[in-house]
Protein backbone atom coordinates (compact mmCIF):
# COMPACT_ATOMS: atom_id res chain seq x y z
CA UNK A 1 0.00 0.00 0.00
CA UNK A 2 1.33 3.52 -0.79
CA UNK A 3 -0.13 4.87 3.03
CA UNK A 4 0.49 3.30 6.53
CA UNK A 5 -2.42 3.29 8.40
CA UNK A 6 -1.00 6.20 10.52
CA UNK A 7 -0.79 8.61 7.49
CA UNK A 8 -4.54 7.54 6.62
CA UNK A 9 -5.59 8.40 10.07
CA UNK A 10 -4.44 11.83 9.29
CA UNK A 11 -6.09 12.14 6.03
CA UNK A 12 -9.46 11.04 8.21
CA UNK A 13 -8.95 13.64 10.70
CA UNK A 14 -9.24 16.26 7.76
CA UNK A 15 -12.31 15.42 7.49
CA UNK A 16 -13.79 14.29 10.03
CA UNK A 17 -14.01 15.74 13.72
CA UNK A 18 -12.27 14.24 16.49
CA UNK A 19 -14.61 13.62 20.46
CA UNK A 20 -18.11 14.31 18.93
CA UNK A 21 -21.10 11.70 19.45
CA UNK A 22 -21.39 8.65 21.54
CA UNK A 23 -24.04 5.48 21.50
CA UNK A 24 -26.08 7.57 23.01
CA UNK A 25 -29.34 7.48 20.69
CA UNK A 26 -30.93 10.33 22.65
CA UNK A 27 -27.72 12.88 22.17
CA UNK A 28 -27.97 11.59 18.33
CA UNK A 29 -29.77 14.84 17.18
CA UNK A 30 -27.29 16.69 18.98
CA UNK A 31 -24.15 15.27 17.94
CA UNK A 32 -25.20 15.26 14.50
CA UNK A 33 -25.75 19.00 14.78
CA UNK A 34 -22.59 19.99 16.01
CA UNK A 35 -20.69 17.83 13.48
CA UNK A 36 -22.00 19.61 10.88
CA UNK A 37 -21.00 22.70 12.09
CA UNK A 38 -16.86 21.81 12.15
CA UNK A 39 -14.67 23.05 9.41
CA UNK A 40 -13.92 19.35 8.99
CA UNK A 41 -17.68 18.49 8.02
CA UNK A 42 -17.46 21.47 5.28
CA UNK A 43 -14.32 20.32 3.94
CA UNK A 44 -16.03 17.10 3.21
CA UNK A 45 -19.06 18.83 1.81
CA UNK A 46 -16.76 20.48 -0.45
CA UNK A 47 -14.62 16.94 -1.26
CA UNK A 48 -18.11 15.48 -2.42
CA UNK A 49 -19.42 18.09 -4.26
CA UNK A 50 -16.10 18.48 -6.30
CA UNK A 51 -15.56 14.49 -7.18
CA UNK A 52 -19.35 14.65 -8.56
CA UNK A 53 -17.86 16.95 -11.07
CA UNK A 54 -14.94 14.79 -12.46
CA UNK A 55 -15.52 13.56 -15.65
CA UNK A 56 -13.52 10.67 -15.06
CA UNK A 57 -16.09 9.23 -13.07
CA UNK A 58 -19.00 9.36 -15.52
CA UNK A 59 -16.70 8.93 -18.47
CA UNK A 60 -15.49 5.40 -16.46
CA UNK A 61 -19.07 4.53 -15.56
CA UNK A 62 -19.77 4.30 -19.38
CA UNK A 63 -16.75 2.02 -20.54
CA UNK A 64 -18.17 -0.17 -17.98
CA UNK A 65 -21.43 -0.14 -19.63
CA UNK A 66 -19.72 -0.84 -23.00
CA UNK A 67 -17.80 -3.43 -21.98
CA UNK A 68 -20.52 -5.62 -20.39
CA UNK A 69 -23.67 -4.44 -21.71
CA UNK A 70 -25.40 -7.59 -19.87
CA UNK A 71 -25.09 -6.36 -17.01
CA UNK A 72 -27.23 -4.11 -14.98
CA UNK A 73 -24.44 -1.05 -13.42
CA UNK A 74 -26.31 1.13 -10.88
CA UNK A 75 -24.51 4.74 -9.98
CA UNK A 76 -25.03 4.31 -6.12
CA UNK A 77 -23.78 8.30 -5.98
CA UNK A 78 -26.60 10.14 -7.43
CA UNK A 79 -26.34 12.55 -4.02
CA UNK A 80 -22.70 13.45 -4.27
CA UNK A 81 -23.94 16.89 -6.17
CA UNK A 82 -25.49 17.63 -3.13
CA UNK A 83 -22.35 17.29 -0.55
CA UNK A 84 -24.40 14.50 0.75
CA UNK A 85 -23.40 11.19 2.46
CA UNK A 86 -19.91 8.80 1.79
CA UNK A 87 -16.21 9.77 0.87
CA UNK A 88 -16.11 7.61 -2.54
CA UNK A 89 -18.15 6.43 -5.82
CA UNK A 90 -19.88 3.93 -5.73
CA UNK A 91 -21.82 1.52 -8.15
CA UNK A 92 -23.10 -1.67 -8.17
CA UNK A 93 -23.38 -4.44 -10.99
CA UNK A 94 -25.96 -7.43 -10.40
CA UNK A 95 -24.96 -10.48 -12.10
CA UNK A 96 -26.79 -12.27 -14.90
CA UNK A 97 -28.58 -15.38 -13.72
CA UNK A 98 -27.41 -15.65 -10.72
CA UNK A 99 -29.24 -18.05 -8.40
CA UNK A 100 -28.44 -16.08 -4.97
CA UNK A 101 -29.67 -13.18 -6.21
CA UNK A 102 -25.51 -11.58 -6.46
CA UNK A 103 -24.32 -7.77 -6.99
CA UNK A 104 -20.67 -7.01 -7.18
CA UNK A 105 -20.19 -3.22 -5.33
CA UNK A 106 -17.52 -1.23 -5.94
CA UNK A 107 -16.23 1.49 -3.97
CA UNK A 108 -13.54 4.47 -5.14
CA UNK A 109 -11.99 6.78 -2.86
CA UNK A 110 -12.03 10.57 -3.60
CA UNK A 111 -10.25 11.21 -0.11
CA UNK A 112 -7.60 8.81 -0.32
CA UNK A 113 -6.20 6.23 -3.71
CA UNK A 114 -7.97 3.33 -2.64
CA UNK A 115 -10.69 1.16 -4.05
CA UNK A 116 -12.79 -1.92 -2.26
CA UNK A 117 -14.74 -4.52 -4.28
CA UNK A 118 -16.94 -7.34 -2.60
CA UNK A 119 -19.97 -9.48 -3.33
CA UNK A 120 -23.12 -9.07 -1.83
CA UNK A 121 -25.44 -11.79 -2.19
CA UNK A 122 -28.80 -13.30 0.13
CA UNK A 123 -29.43 -16.31 1.43
CA UNK A 124 -32.82 -17.57 2.19
CA UNK A 125 -33.13 -19.54 5.09
CA UNK A 126 -36.37 -21.63 6.62
CA UNK A 127 -36.32 -20.98 10.29
CA UNK A 128 -39.00 -20.76 12.91
CA UNK A 129 -40.28 -17.02 13.67
CA UNK A 130 -38.34 -15.81 16.68
CA UNK A 131 -41.49 -13.31 17.25
CA UNK A 132 -44.37 -11.68 15.60
CA UNK A 133 -45.66 -7.71 14.91
CA UNK A 134 -49.16 -6.90 14.96
CA UNK A 135 -49.25 -3.51 12.81
CA UNK A 136 -52.32 -1.59 14.67
CA UNK A 137 -51.96 1.83 14.73
CA UNK A 138 -48.80 0.58 16.75
CA UNK A 139 -46.12 -2.46 16.21
CA UNK A 140 -46.66 -4.29 18.78
CA UNK A 141 -44.43 -6.95 19.26
CA UNK A 142 -45.50 -10.67 20.69
CA UNK A 143 -42.87 -13.11 21.72
CA UNK A 144 -43.03 -16.37 19.92
CA UNK A 145 -43.78 -18.14 23.38
CA UNK A 146 -46.69 -15.55 23.90
CA UNK A 147 -48.77 -16.74 20.94
CA UNK A 148 -51.38 -19.31 21.52
CA UNK A 149 -55.39 -20.02 21.97
CA UNK A 150 -55.96 -16.75 23.54
CA UNK A 151 -54.25 -14.45 20.92
CA UNK A 152 -54.51 -16.36 17.79
CA UNK A 153 -57.70 -18.04 15.83
CA UNK A 154 -55.80 -20.78 13.95
CA UNK A 155 -52.47 -22.07 16.29
CA UNK A 156 -51.74 -24.22 14.24
CA UNK A 157 -51.51 -22.63 11.19
CA UNK A 158 -48.11 -23.39 9.78
CA UNK A 159 -47.32 -19.67 9.12
CA UNK A 160 -46.68 -18.90 13.13
CA UNK A 161 -44.18 -22.06 13.13
CA UNK A 162 -41.95 -21.34 10.40
CA UNK A 163 -40.48 -18.49 8.03
CA UNK A 164 -38.22 -17.37 5.86
CA UNK A 165 -35.30 -15.69 7.03
CA UNK A 166 -33.26 -13.88 4.04
CA UNK A 167 -29.67 -13.54 5.21
CA UNK A 168 -27.47 -10.70 3.57
CA UNK A 169 -24.02 -12.15 3.37
CA UNK A 170 -20.70 -10.37 1.54
CA UNK A 171 -17.42 -11.44 1.17
CA UNK A 172 -13.96 -10.15 -0.21
CA UNK A 173 -13.58 -13.73 -1.22
CA UNK A 174 -15.16 -13.67 -4.87
CA UNK A 175 -16.07 -16.40 -7.06
CA UNK A 176 -14.50 -17.71 -10.04
CA UNK A 177 -17.67 -15.52 -12.26
CA UNK A 178 -18.05 -12.57 -10.42
CA UNK A 179 -13.61 -12.44 -10.81
CA UNK A 180 -14.55 -12.45 -14.30
CA UNK A 181 -16.63 -9.37 -14.19
CA UNK A 182 -14.57 -7.53 -11.31
CA UNK A 183 -10.62 -8.17 -12.53
CA UNK A 184 -11.57 -6.06 -15.65
CA UNK A 185 -13.70 -3.22 -13.85
CA UNK A 186 -10.34 -3.16 -10.90
CA UNK A 187 -8.14 -2.23 -14.01
CA UNK A 188 -10.16 -0.37 -15.41
CA UNK A 189 -10.42 1.99 -11.85
CA UNK A 190 -6.76 1.82 -11.17
CA UNK A 191 -6.18 2.93 -14.80
CA UNK A 192 -8.99 5.68 -13.85
CA UNK A 193 -7.82 7.36 -10.88
CA UNK A 194 -4.87 5.43 -10.06
CA UNK A 195 -5.61 3.54 -7.04
CA UNK A 196 -4.97 0.42 -5.39
CA UNK A 197 -7.37 -1.62 -3.64
CA UNK A 198 -7.69 -1.62 0.26
CA UNK A 199 -7.54 -4.86 1.95
CA UNK A 200 -9.70 -5.64 4.73
CA UNK A 201 -7.30 -5.99 7.68
CA UNK A 202 -6.79 -2.66 7.07
CA UNK A 203 -10.09 -0.84 5.99
CA UNK A 204 -11.53 -2.66 9.28
CA UNK A 205 -8.78 -0.68 11.69
CA UNK A 206 -10.66 1.14 14.20
CA UNK A 207 -9.96 5.43 13.94
CA UNK A 208 -9.56 6.85 17.50
CA UNK A 209 -11.75 9.20 18.85
CA UNK A 210 -14.16 9.40 15.56
CA UNK A 211 -17.80 8.23 16.12
CA UNK A 212 -20.32 7.73 12.90
CA UNK A 213 -23.84 6.43 13.18
CA UNK A 214 -23.43 5.66 17.39
CA UNK A 215 -20.33 3.67 16.79
CA UNK A 216 -16.55 3.92 16.62
CA UNK A 217 -15.70 4.46 13.04
CA UNK A 218 -13.14 1.98 10.50
CA UNK A 219 -11.10 3.54 8.02
CA UNK A 220 -13.66 1.63 5.76
CA UNK A 221 -16.43 3.91 7.24
CA UNK A 222 -14.16 6.95 6.59
CA UNK A 223 -12.73 6.70 3.50
CA UNK A 224 -15.67 4.60 1.72
CA UNK A 225 -19.18 5.13 3.47
CA UNK A 226 -21.04 3.99 6.34
CA UNK A 227 -23.70 2.75 4.96
CA UNK A 228 -21.92 -1.02 4.19
CA UNK A 229 -21.41 -3.96 6.41
CA UNK A 230 -17.55 -4.06 6.64
CA UNK A 231 -17.51 -7.46 9.52
CA UNK A 232 -18.84 -10.89 7.85
CA UNK A 233 -22.05 -11.09 10.41
CA UNK A 234 -22.57 -14.35 12.51
CA UNK A 235 -24.84 -16.96 11.58
CA UNK A 236 -28.68 -16.01 12.35
CA UNK A 237 -29.49 -17.86 15.53
CA UNK A 238 -33.14 -17.14 15.42
CA UNK A 239 -35.44 -16.74 13.04
CA UNK A 240 -37.90 -14.17 11.36
CA UNK A 241 -40.10 -11.67 12.71
CA UNK A 242 -43.74 -12.52 11.55
CA UNK A 243 -46.31 -9.87 10.66
CA UNK A 244 -50.03 -11.02 11.58
CA UNK A 245 -53.14 -9.52 10.11
CA UNK A 246 -55.41 -8.03 12.87
CA UNK A 247 -58.25 -10.28 11.44
CA UNK A 248 -56.29 -13.28 12.55
CA UNK A 249 -56.48 -12.44 16.37
CA UNK A 250 -59.44 -13.25 18.75
CA UNK A 251 -61.69 -10.60 19.93
CA UNK A 252 -59.92 -11.00 23.39
CA UNK A 253 -57.10 -10.15 22.32
CA UNK A 254 -58.28 -7.16 19.70
CA UNK A 255 -59.71 -5.21 23.21
CA UNK A 256 -56.29 -5.45 24.41
CA UNK A 257 -54.73 -3.84 21.49
CA UNK A 258 -57.03 -1.60 21.24
CA UNK A 259 -56.71 -0.28 25.05
CA UNK A 260 -52.86 -0.24 24.95
CA UNK A 261 -53.16 1.60 21.85
CA UNK A 262 -54.97 4.46 23.45
CA UNK A 263 -52.86 4.05 26.48
CA UNK A 264 -49.47 4.59 24.32
CA UNK A 265 -50.99 7.26 21.87
CA UNK A 266 -51.54 9.72 25.18
CA UNK A 267 -48.19 8.67 25.98
CA UNK A 268 -46.58 10.05 22.58
CA UNK A 269 -48.74 13.23 22.63
CA UNK A 270 -47.69 14.53 25.50
CA UNK A 271 -44.07 13.67 25.46
CA UNK A 272 -43.88 15.23 21.63
CA UNK A 273 -43.42 18.85 22.80
CA UNK A 274 -40.26 17.68 24.64
CA UNK A 275 -38.64 15.52 21.36
CA UNK A 276 -38.71 18.38 18.82
CA UNK A 277 -37.44 20.85 21.39
CA UNK A 278 -34.35 18.64 22.00
CA UNK A 279 -34.44 18.07 18.16
CA UNK A 280 -31.85 20.53 16.07
CA UNK A 281 -33.87 23.55 14.78
CA UNK A 282 -33.45 21.68 10.64
CA UNK A 283 -34.77 18.72 12.06
CA UNK A 284 -38.08 19.73 13.42
CA UNK A 285 -40.04 20.27 10.32
CA UNK A 286 -39.33 16.74 9.14
CA UNK A 287 -38.83 14.07 10.87
CA UNK A 288 -40.56 10.24 11.40
CA UNK A 289 -41.31 8.28 14.16
CA UNK A 290 -41.08 4.49 14.44
CA UNK A 291 -43.89 3.76 16.55
CA UNK A 292 -43.66 0.29 18.81
CA UNK A 293 -44.72 -1.60 22.11
CA UNK A 294 -44.18 -4.85 23.29
CA UNK A 295 -47.44 -7.14 24.82
CA UNK A 296 -48.00 -10.53 25.99
CA UNK A 297 -51.46 -10.04 24.93
CA UNK A 298 -52.48 -9.40 28.51
CA UNK A 299 -53.01 -6.21 30.30
CA UNK A 300 -50.84 -5.31 33.66
CA UNK A 301 -52.96 -3.07 36.03
CA UNK A 302 -49.49 -2.33 38.01
CA UNK A 303 -47.71 -1.39 35.21
CA UNK A 304 -50.49 0.66 33.03
CA UNK A 305 -50.42 3.09 36.25
CA UNK A 306 -46.69 3.32 36.40
CA UNK A 307 -46.78 4.77 33.44
CA UNK A 308 -49.52 6.89 33.22
CA UNK A 309 -48.28 8.08 36.48
CA UNK A 310 -45.20 9.06 34.60
CA UNK A 311 -46.82 11.07 31.99
CA UNK A 312 -46.08 14.45 31.95
CA UNK A 313 -47.17 17.17 30.07
CA UNK A 314 -44.00 19.77 28.35
CA UNK A 315 -46.58 22.42 27.55
CA UNK A 316 -50.03 23.93 27.41
CA UNK A 317 -51.08 24.17 24.05
CA UNK A 318 -55.03 22.86 22.93
CA UNK A 319 -53.29 19.35 22.49
CA UNK A 320 -51.45 18.55 25.49
CA UNK A 321 -54.58 19.91 27.71
CA UNK A 322 -56.87 17.33 25.65
CA UNK A 323 -53.87 14.95 26.04
CA UNK A 324 -54.15 15.53 29.93
CA UNK A 325 -57.61 15.11 29.73
CA UNK A 326 -57.69 11.78 28.57
CA UNK A 327 -55.21 10.38 30.56
CA UNK A 328 -57.17 11.16 33.84
CA UNK A 329 -60.02 9.37 32.32
CA UNK A 330 -58.02 6.20 31.41
CA UNK A 331 -56.21 6.14 34.42
CA UNK A 332 -59.69 6.31 36.31
CA UNK A 333 -60.95 3.55 34.51
CA UNK A 334 -57.64 1.53 35.10
CA UNK A 335 -57.94 2.19 39.10
CA UNK A 336 -61.37 0.93 39.16
CA UNK A 337 -60.61 -2.36 37.15
CA UNK A 338 -59.59 -5.59 39.58
CA UNK A 339 -56.87 -6.40 37.13
CA UNK A 340 -58.22 -9.72 36.26
CA UNK A 341 -59.53 -11.34 32.97
CA UNK A 342 -59.70 -9.09 30.34
CA UNK A 343 -60.45 -5.57 30.13
CA UNK A 344 -63.59 -4.12 31.33
CA UNK A 345 -66.24 -3.18 28.19
CA UNK A 346 -66.08 0.27 29.79
CA UNK A 347 -62.57 0.56 29.11
CA UNK A 348 -62.75 -0.61 25.74
CA UNK A 349 -65.30 1.53 25.03
CA UNK A 350 -63.60 4.90 25.90
CA UNK A 351 -60.21 3.18 24.39
CA UNK A 352 -62.24 3.03 21.04
CA UNK A 353 -64.03 6.18 21.59
CA UNK A 354 -60.95 8.21 22.06
CA UNK A 355 -58.78 6.78 18.99
CA UNK A 356 -62.11 7.64 16.49
CA UNK A 357 -62.32 11.16 18.09
CA UNK A 358 -58.87 11.63 17.96
CA UNK A 359 -56.74 9.60 14.61
CA UNK A 360 -52.98 9.76 14.24
CA UNK A 361 -51.80 8.11 11.35
CA UNK A 362 -48.91 10.60 10.94
CA UNK A 363 -46.70 12.61 12.31
CA UNK A 364 -48.76 15.44 10.94
CA UNK A 365 -52.19 13.97 13.09
CA UNK A 366 -49.33 14.38 15.74
CA UNK A 367 -49.16 17.71 15.77
CA UNK A 368 -51.70 19.39 14.63
CA UNK A 369 -54.37 20.64 17.42
CA UNK A 370 -57.29 18.07 18.57
CA UNK A 371 -60.69 18.19 17.21
CA UNK A 372 -63.14 19.72 18.48
CA UNK A 373 -65.84 17.75 20.00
Amino acid sequence: MKHTVGQLLEVVYRYFPRGIGGPDPHQFWQDDSQRERTEEHARLVAARIQASKDERWHAMRRRISERFPDVLLMNRSLHLPAGACDACYSFTVDLPDAPDRRTLWFHVSFLAPYYVVYSYRMIDLVMPPVGFVVPYGINFSISRSALGPDLVLSPDDERLHSATVTRREFTFDLAPDERHYATWIAHEIESTFGCQPMPPEVGTALVPDVVVSMRGATLYDCLFTIDSQWVEPSPPESGAVVTLDPSSLTERFITVLTVLRAHYQVGILLDLPRMIQQMPEPYRQSFGLYWSASTDGFLHKDKMLEELARMRPHDESPKTLRAMAAKRELEALVASWDGEGEPPAAMVAWASRFLASWPVDSIADLRADPPMT
